[in-house]
């Protein structure tokens, strides 16, 4: 795991400050291909037009994809090869359906995916694998599909470092709430086992099981609103947010019932106003994760792919060197996953963090 004043990006990448902050101002142009000519698919200035293109989908629009974008783009750099992101709107899988066969479209070389609905998205990522296209799962994994390969965070160990710090919050049990926009995400599953695995053998318990927002802010301020008042008067005393945007979600909810002192706020990923709230009070802890890894090496993995023929054994063999210049990192080449691990962040140690965020002209992760 990477220290605070290290961070996300390795001094070997070379990468100028000027490239690092170009990816902060964008978003999501109606879930259509984006990259750093503003979505317009010819080629960056110093890059080949016959160059490899490799598409990168997220799963929303959020801050979080913005430092993924920075490492897609970094490393479209450094390879000399294209590089798009796009962004489902709605975020729904019917959306990533229509990106990934956007895709094939654009004679993509490789894809990239965060899963809205693992099951649901299966047979049109198979349908990319049989096209010949290779596709490898990030932050959200696809198990069940064809992908070659999944890169991210292992999200049952997340909830498991959460729940343990969770736990010394607790010393007497706790009723605790998590709010996410949906429980079909693998990603939200494990997280949430992860916590209840840390919890075995204590009175912490779930009160009632998360509160869906469908991917909708405002109904997840109103969910945690909701909660507050249905389940206030029966202990729940903990609210937790599973997705980057339920944080900000509960801060803004407590703050208007004026009820912070009864609740502990804690937090997956880093949005910007759930890290600066660890600076303020507003959040008693937050695990996050490295999601400009998750951009930086789904691009490397995938032109290895394109380099290797398809063969994930030899890309693995060949992005190995670069996962070991990394602490916190882990290689799984026979189930082909690579874990880019996560940084508990609580008040004690959040101002560093920030520091090293900031340094490295990152506002969320």
């Amino acid at each position: 795991m990477l220290r605070p004043g290290n961070f996300l990006f390795p001094s070997a990448l070379a990468i100028g400050a000027s490239l690092l902050l170009s990816g902060c101002g964008h978003s999501g142009n109606s879930g259509t291909p984006s990259n750093t000519n503003g979505g317009n698919p010819a080629a960056p200035a110093g890059i080949s037009a016959n160059a490899p293109t490799y598409v990168l989908i997220s799963n929303a629009v959020a801050p979080f994809w913005e430092t993924a974008r920075l490492g897609m783009e970094a490393a479209g750099a450094k390879l000399k090869v294209n590089v798009m992101m796009s962004e489902p709107t709605p975020d729904t899988n019917d959306a990533q359906v229509t990106l990934l066969n956007d895709a094939i479209s654009k004679n993509a070389a490789g894809v990239g995916m965060s899963s809205i609905n693992p099951m649901a998205i299966t047979p049109a990522i198979n349908k990319l694998m049989a096209d010949k296209i290779p596709f490898i799962s990030f932050d959200s994994d696809a198990p069940e599909s064809h992908r070659l390969a999944y890169l991210g965070t292992n999200n049952i160990e997340a909830g498991e470092i959460l729940g343990n710090y969770v736990k010394t919050l607790y010393p007497k049990g706790g009723k605790l709430l998590a709010f996410v926009a949906n429980m079909s995400s693998q990603g939200a599953i494990d997280r949430y086992q992860g916590m209840l695995n840390a919890f075995k053998g204590t009175n912490i318990t779930f009160i009632a099981p998360p509160m869906l927002d469908n991917g909708d802010k405002s109904e997840a301020q109103a969910n945690v609103q909701s909660a507050i008042t249905r389940y206030g008067s029966k202990g729940l005393d903990g609210l937790v947010g599973l997705y980057s945007y339920d944080g900000p979600a509960i801060i803004d909810a407590v703050h208007q019932m004026n009820v912070r002192s009864k609740f502990k706020i804690i937090c997956f990923d880093g949005d910007p106003q759930t890290l600066h709230g660890l600076t303020t009070g507003d959040v008693d802890c937050a695990v996050v994760q490295k999601p400009y890894y998750f951009g930086y090496l789904t691009v490397m993995l995938l032109n290895y792919l394109h380099e290797d023929n398809g063969n994930i054994d030899e890309a693995f063999k060949q992005i190995a060197p670069e996962i070991a210049k990394h602490k916190g990192m882990k290689m799984f080449p026979s189930k082909h996953i690579i874990d880019t691990g996560v940084k508990l962040v609580t008040p004690a140690n959040a101002v560093p963090f920030l520091k090293g965020l900031k340094n490295a002209g990152i506002t969320s992760t």
